[in-house]
């Protein structure tokens, strides 16, 4: 503390004598500022990276001439002089380098290599280890969202919803250990139970850059195992002129053969001499597309003669999606000391969803073990249930992020403050859930080909068989289920940073310290109505048909038949209380999280080392609310009693838990020689449980043999505790490439994961089957990473620009039986392989995108497990550029229609559980830009 002190004591002292070179650096035009210059004193050795204008600040100098050198990926380095008249002088220069930089903006690049020059710079100049995504780096690809457009870096995989990329997942981890920020405000998750963020939510086309943090410094959340991913929109301090870029598009499904289309447009300008900047964006789209499934539920019976499905799903979906996004931001420079801002963003997301869905319950049937040979499982039908199903659901997610803040310059002392709120929510209004079944009577045959495991054919006996089976007049309606579903996650933020800057000894120094404050509030609230008709409707009356190319499906229900139905006899249908009340309650719950932080770090350069090194103290207080939804069936025995009916009780539960978390970090960073880069860093993290998995919501049924099933929450879950290491080596040569080789090691206490109980004891009640939660006591990950991304100059023609990233990581848990397992979700292959072509009027770009298989949930044994395999995606793009305002474009997104594959192995050989198609997508549309 002593020398804390008086560490401190210099830094004021020095105030008042400090010397400061306040400057920026332009493209060759002088109109635009290069973020991520490099700005280097010779004589001193002090180092800064321009800003998002290109503006630079050195403080605490003595008077006299120094030579700045400038260095920015892809143009030559700059020299320049500057004089200090005094100790309180303040030197304002601009400086112009790369008359030849692809530049007509600082937040459009021209073309790939622009794309590049901009992002390697920036990576290369931080302390940390970061990728950056710039905005024509995104727009490259046919990427319809964020997530989509993370998918590009380096140590980052994707996972999809419905062939669309929707969470971000960094080196193999979960999702959940991923945080999410907008413009520096932390974004809240619309989802019901998780913290994950959905980053399908917000539309590429509004994005300035997209930066992923791998590494955390102290004044950074704490609450990141993963890493962080930051979505960065425009300011109109950015530019010296009016910007206004946009584009439409149309959009084209293959699989359904219906058109979407969308549209965005962007601006930026600043007014009052340059201290007001404004800048906005507006996108919408709106895109009509689908899906067919095959799935396995219940999984695999291998101990009869002819392993066969213990239920099989036939499963087409028709959607439309709808996203519009909106940013506006504000920035006042109200002196060159003093600013202020003000960014709001809001995006808002809607899926509507037609699901039919056909189930063929194989396991109610009897096996026909003597009918039964090679691959043919064979049956006799009688009692064998199928039903013929409708889902209509619209779900629609939202986030609103709203931050106000400033930052005040003294001396060699810079202090930041800032206001947040973010809001973010996802309803399930009305949805609808309308079963048609049918059971077998007669003793008719029925089989299964598995000569494929991984694409099951059924195999209908004979006449009468495929007539019950296809006839839409017997199948009977077996009730409806409504849904109204609210998820709401709210989060007010203030922060306060100091940072004062000077010279210790000779070299560059710098002390920050800062608090924060976090005050979260998240709730699920579940109306759930079941009603039972006597109307006597079948499937005739509201029936059709729809394409489906994996088996023959049959006739389905009609939603928009179905929803009439139903709101016209709704007086008519009886509800029942029981199966409706035991569902709202045992999902309903409350949690609310504050967190008070507390940082100290310090920065020191000498020569070509820069260390970087602190801790941050996170003080968490949570409490929160949910439901005990017990269900007694009539005959059951509960307290001595024997029910003759059936009865739910509902009896609330509150918990609450506080702990705190000192997480210390450092990071080096070492100029091995010109344009070679080590870094290495060690730091602590936690991640905190999810709300559903923390808060006190139990579903408890007992049935008439009194034997209880359960689903449960677990309010005594751990946060998860990490230790985190990593090394990588940069090496840029020719200034228009990069080469990048990392490690990295992950040691992790607490890692939270689903669990099974069997005959198990909980709170006083003993459970026949429960699915829960459970801190498994241990697990690690590492890997290695790998990036190159050239401009490939030496080709006899011109124009080549190449680039591969791939991730190779190894991660094992320990679960409370002693089986060793891989993390859930992390794959140990992840690689991206890019070509392109960039000359004259053309853009061109090939893409190949890999994962490798990965842990999808773990079950009983190894061989209940659910495996996602592999997938490889090639996404082709092409621009013609007719002049600097005007491009056209045209993409194709999953050009080979690689499907999304999940299986069990239960007797060493991939059986299928989920088989889903999407076919290939194109976007071809005009893009300007003034």
């Amino acid at each position: 503390m002593l020398g804390t002190a008086s560490v401190l004591a210099l830094a004021a002292a020095t105030a008042a004598q400090a010397g400061t070179i306040a400057g920026r650096v332009m493209d060759g035009s002088r109109t635009v500022g290069l973020e991520g210059a490099t700005i280097r004193i010779v004589e001193t050795g002090q180092t800064v990276a321009a800003g998002s204008d290109g503006a630079f600040r050195i403080v605490g100098l003595a008077a006299g001439t120094y030579t700045l050198r400038i260095s920015y990926v892809g143009a030559e380095p700059a020299e320049t002089s500057v004089t200090l008249a005094s100790v309180t002088d303040t030197a304002t220069p601009v400086i112009v380098i790369g008359e030849d930089v692809d530049y007509v903006d600082n937040i459009l690049v021209i073309g790939q290599r622009g794309a590049l020059n901009s992002a390697l710079s920036r990576q290369r100049a931080n302390d940390g280890n970061i990728v950056v995504l710039s905005a024509d780096a995104i727009g490259q690809f046919p990427d319809e969202n964020v997530a989509e457009a993370a998918r590009r870096a380096v140590g980052v995989n994707v996972l999809n919803d419905q062939g669309e990329g929707r969470f971000v997942s960094i080196r193999g981890l979960d999702p959940n250990l991923v945080s999410t920020s907008i413009n520096g405000v932390r974004l809240t998750s619309p989802e019901a139970e998780d913290r994950q963020v959905g980053l399908d939510v917000i539309d590429a086309d509004v994005l300035s850059s997209v930066v992923i943090n791998k590494s955390l410094t102290p004044d950074m959340d704490g609450d990141s195992v993963g890493g962080n991913v930051e979505i960065e929109t425009t300011s109109g301090l950015d530019v010296d002129h009016l910007y206004v870029r946009g584009r439409v598009a149309s959009l084209y499904s293959d699989i359904e053969q219906e058109f979407g289309w969308r549209g965005s447009v962007n601006f930026a300008n600043n007014f009052l001499d340059g201290r007001l900047g404004v800048a906005g964006s507006l996108s919408h789209q709106e895109r009509v597309f689908g899906s067919e499934s095959y799935e396995v539920d219940g999984g695999w019976e291998t101990d009869e003669s002819v392993p066969f499905p213990n239920e099989v799903e036939m499963r087409n979906y028709q959607i439309t999606r709808e996203r519009t996004t909106a940013a506006l931001n504000f920035d006042y420079r109200w002196s060159n000391e003093l600013s202020f801002y003000l960014r709001n963003t809001w995006s808002d997301f809607s899926d509507h969803e037609y699901r039919n869905r056909v189930e063929v319950k194989l396991e109610d049937a009897e096996y026909n073990d003597a009918a039964s040979s090679g691959d043919l499982a064979a049956f006799v039908a009688e009692e064998m249930e199928i039903d013929r199903d409708i889902k209509d659901r619209l779900e629609t997610q939202m986030i609103f992020a709203t931050d106000f803040g400033g930052e005040w310059l003294r001396g060699n002392t810079t202090v930041d403050w800032s206001l947040s709120y973010v809001h973010s929510e996802e309803e399930e209004p009305n949805r609808l859930d309308t079963d048609f079944s049918y059971e077998f009577e007669d003793d008719e045959s029925f089989g299964v080909d598995v000569s494929n495991p991984l694409m099951p054919q059924l195999v209908y006996g004979g006449g009468q068989t495929t007539a019950s089976v296809f006839d839409p007049s017997i199948y009977e309606n077996a009730g409806f289920e409504v849904t109204n579903g609210l998820a709401q996650d709210r989060e007010y933020a203030a922060a306060l940073n100091i940072r004062h800057d000077f010279n210790y000894g000779g070299m560059a120094t710098y002390i920050q310290y800062g608090v924060r404050a976090r005050m979260r509030d998240k709730k699920y609230a579940l109306d759930f109505d079941v009603y039972e008709d006597d109307g006597n409707l079948t499937l005739d009356q509201v029936v059709r048909s729809v394409d489906y190319s994996q088996d023959r499906l049959g006739p389905v229900p009609d939603p928009v038949a179905v929803r009439d139905y139903f709101n016209a006899n709704l007086g008519a249908l009886e509800l029942d209380p029981i199966a409706s009340d035991i569902d709202s309650y045992g999902a309903t719950y409350g949690v609310e999280e504050d967190i008070m932080a507390a940082y100290l770090m310090g920065s020191i350069e000498n020569g070509p080392l820069s260390v970087v090194g602190g801790f941050r103290i996170e003080q968490t207080d949570v409490s929160a609310y949910g439901y005990e939804a017990f269900l007694a069936e009539e005959d059951a025995t509960v307290g001595g009693v024997t029910l003759d009916e059936d009865t739910v009780i509902v009896t609330p539960q509150y918990v609450s838990d506080d702990y705190t978390d000192v997480l210390p970090s450092i990071l080096a960073r070492y100029e091995v020689a010109e344009n070679w880069i080590a870094r290495a860093s060690y730091y602590a993290s936690i991640q905190r449980p999810n709300p559903g998995q923390f808060a006190p919501r139990l579903l408890v049924e007992q049935n008439d043999d009194d034997e209880i099933e359960g689903e449960l929450g677990n309010p005594d879950l751990q946060r998860l505790e990490a230790d985190n290491f990593e090394a990588s080596l940069e090496w840029y040569p020719n200034n228009d490439a990069v080469v990048y080789l990392g490690y990295f090691f992950k040691d992790l206490e607490n890692v939270i994961g689903p669990i099974q109980y069997e005959n198990e004891l909980i709170n006083g009640r003993l459970f026949d089957e429960a699915d829960s939660y459970i801190n498994l006591p241990e697990a690690e990950v590492s890997g290695w990473e790998f990036n190159y991304q050239q401009a490939l100059d030496f080709l006899p023609v011109e124009g080549f620009i190449a680039g591969f990233n791939a991730t190779l990581a190894d991660s094992e848990a320990t679960l409370p039986d002693g089986r060793v397992v891989p993390l859930p979700r992390q794959s140990d292959e992840v690689w991206n392989a890019v070509l392109g072509y960039d000359q004259g009027p053309w853009d061109l770009r090939a893409v190949v995108s890999h994962r490798s298989e990965f842990l999808d949930e773990i079950r009983g044994d190894a061989g209940e497990d659910r495996i996602v395999l592999d997938h490889t995606q090639l996404d082709l793009s092409a621009k013609f550029r007719f002049n600097d305002h005007l491009q056209i474009f045209g993409d194709l997104k999953n050009v080979t229609d690689e499907p999304y594959r999940a299986v069990t192995r239960p007797d060493g050989v991939d059986r299928v559980e989920q088989f889903e198609e999407y076919g290939w997508s194109a976007v071809f549309g005009v893009r300007f830009t003034y």
